[in-house]
């Protein structure tokens, strides 16, 4: 049987004028073209296979394989996962060599006379965690351009024009943000478009995919849904009015759409791994199978709004230095406490103003990141803004041996409490009549949809919000908050009208992170966070009563007070150890190494929770409240 891949017909592309974002016309026609066949019918094995036909002209040539990739802020392109590459132009194969500095960088001399270059290599989609995010299944499956293209150096990818096409598993559906799509039997066929949108508009497919719109106006929102079985695609009616609602609330707080159509991509099952990626007309969100049933843990209920959020902040406006012009050039993080920070916030406001979450999830939720914020002792050694490099820095994204005292990325959850504190301060100044909605509408918005791209530096944040109420400083607000060693936790909740405390009741927050990823959590008792399938300690706070005795992550917890270990059983001593004031034993395994520790803590179970500060204005009640 002939390889529908291998038998379809190259047409030249020519553009004349820059259709991606934020470029003007180019003077003369632009000789580069890409024709991008890729076939991911192999899904016994999770090998994609790539053809790409490319217009070239003879002499040297370098081709890029994209390793920056959007909304990753960090050079995380899965060049380990190609194989098979092999150059041809007509007849002849041609040498390639890689650049001996730049692993992602191929050069090959285009003979005399040639016209087209003729590729093709394989993508092994992992077929196991520890190769990375699973995104082919035998029931669904992800197709993200970036990994199966290489582009010529030197034009900006919004200049390289581009058409694709995919093969897909016999009888599969699929969904795309992407235009002009024309489906021959498994073979679907895309308009032109650039190398720039091509990336930005992945690709879905599924043995079981549904489609619901969320809204059919103007620039109409689908939720695309790709699930392990069908009965898990029968989203209840109170999942859908939330999703509804996280639409027409983000209208209200951002004003006109950026966007001509906007499609979720979601993939709720038990093998696709967890993703959250955002573009300009999609998103990719990986939930637990049973999220369109509303049995999804609460914790997780942000991740669509999020990614939602980013198609304004982060997408159509965007930090002028990650705005770069290709997939190959660094980008700098510098402002990421605003693009993932402010998103971050949004989210959470979003999500409470939306019903995905209810009221006391939402303040459990709050507790549950004040506290995180307010234990984490790198502070003391490592500012805020240092954090945004997290991505470039954990380039190997192992589990961190002291995640409170390395610190991690925490310009995302930390940032909520920053923003919620410009939030408040707003409201304080202008006796209610300005906040941070003001703020979002005004920076976030622009003309007709979908918008050109509209870039920003550290300055025009500080003139927006100044904009607003003239009589602070702003940027020293901001800088103090960003560069601090102090904890501003309890300052940005009493701007609210909250305060953080601590009780032996669960937070409902912290419960539902514990059942998602079967843990016991201990952290602000004493300082430890377990796995319950095997003692492992996955986490021990810096100078926290576990850390005073001597503890570390990954060794073994074996028993509590001379009796094998379960969550009932420590909770239980924390409780014998308040009331008789005596230390709590434990016998831990490290290696084949056995000892006996004594933890000297006698406060009790302890978890977050907030309480209103008595004859203030509840002004994160205000925030929370739905448009």
């Amino acid at each position: 049987m002939p390889n529908p891949l291998r038998c379809c017909l190259w047409l030249p592309l020519w553009l004349s004028t820059a259709v991606g974002a934020g470029t003007g016309p180019s003077p003369t026609p632009t000789p580069v073209a890409i024709e991008l066949r890729v076939d991911v019918s192999d899904i016994d094995r999770n090998i994609q296979r790539v053809e790409q036909h490319i217009a070239v002209e003879p002499g040297p040539l370098t081709l890029l394989y994209p390793q920056w990739i959007p909304g990753h802020h960090a050079p995380t392109g899965a060049i380990n996962q190609i194989a098979g590459l092999s150059l041809r132009s007509g007849d002849r194969v041609l040498r390639w060599q890689r650049d001996p500095t730049n692993m992602y960088a191929f050069h090959v001399d285009i003979p005399p006379g040639a016209q087209a270059l003729d590729i093709e290599f394989q993508y092994f989609s992992p077929t196991a965690a520890n190769q990375g995010r699973i995104a082919t299944t035998t029931q669904m499956l992800a197709l993200q351009w970036h990994r199966v293209v290489l582009y010529p150096a030197g034009r900006p990818v919004a200049q390289i024009p581009v058409q694709a096409q995919v093969r897909l598993p016999t009888g599969w559906s699929f969904a795309s943000a992407l235009d002009g799509a024309q489906r021959s039997g498994d073979t679907v066929r895309f308009a032109p478009t650039t190398l720039e949108t091509l990336v930005d508009s992945p690709l879905y497919a599924a043995r079981h995919l549904r489609s619901f719109t969320l809204d059919d106006g103007k620039a109409p929102v689908r939720l695309q849904a790709m699930a392990d079985s069908p009965d898990l695609l029968q989203a209840t009616p109170a999942v859908l009015a939330a999703h509804k609602a996280l639409v027409s609330q983000a209208d209200r707080v951002f004003g006109a759409r950026p966007f001509a159509h906007y499609d979720f991509l979601l993939a709720t099952s038990a093998q696709f791994s967890a993703i959250g990626l955002e573009h300009l007309q999609s998103s990719e969100n990986g939930q637990p199978a049973g999220y369109l049933l509303g049995e999804s843990p609460f914790i997780d209920n942000d991740l669509l709004a999020h990614e939602y959020v980013h198609a304004w902040n982060g997408k159509y406006r965007r930090p002028v230095l990650t705005a770069t012009p290709d997939y190959n050039t660094p980008m700098r993080n510098e402002l990421l406490w605003l693009y993932e920070g402010q998103t971050q916030y949004w989210a959470f406001v979003l999500s409470a103003r939306a019903r995905l979450r209810n009221a006391e999830q939402t303040q459990a939720v709050l507790a549950m990141l004040a506290a995180t914020a307010q234990h984490r002792s790198g502070r003391r050694w490592r500012d805020l803004q240092d954090t945004v490099n997290e991505g470039i820095i954990e380039f190997n994204d192992a589990p961190q041996a002291w995640e409170d005292w390395q610190r991690s990325y925490d310009f995302y959850d930390e940032s909520v409490l920053l923003w919620l504190d410009v939030d408040a301060r707003l409201r304080e100044l202008s006796a209610n009549r300005r906040s941070l909605d003001a703020f979002a509408r005004n920076f976030f918005a622009g003309g007709p949809s979908p918008r050109t791209l509209s870039t920003y530096r550290e300055a025009d944040i500080g003139a927006a919000l100044t904009q607003l109420h003239a009589g602070e400083d702003w940027p020293a607000f901001l800088r103090e908050r960003l560069d601090a060693h102090a904890d501003y936790t309890a300052a940005a909740l009493a701007r609210a009208g909250w305060r953080l405390c601590y009780r032996a009741e669960r937070n409902a927050a912290i419960a539902d992170a514990e059942a998602a990823h079967d843990v016991s959590d201990f952290s602000y008792s004493l300082g430890l966070r377990i796995a319950n399938a095997d003692g492992r300690l996955d986490a021990v706070l810096w100078d926290s009563p576990a850390w005073r005795a001597g503890l570390a992550r990954d060794t073994y917890l074996v028993a509590v007070n001379d009796t094998a270990w379960n969550r009932q059983r420590v909770q239980q001593a924390l409780l014998a150890a308040q009331r008789d004031a005596t230390p709590i034993r434990l016998l831990v395994r490290r290696g084949d190494d056995y000892r006996t520790v004594s933890l000297d803590y006698r406060d009790g179970p302890r978890e977050p929770c907030l309480e209103r500060i008595t004859g203030t204005p509840d002004r994160l009640g205000a925030i929370l409240q739905a448009r």
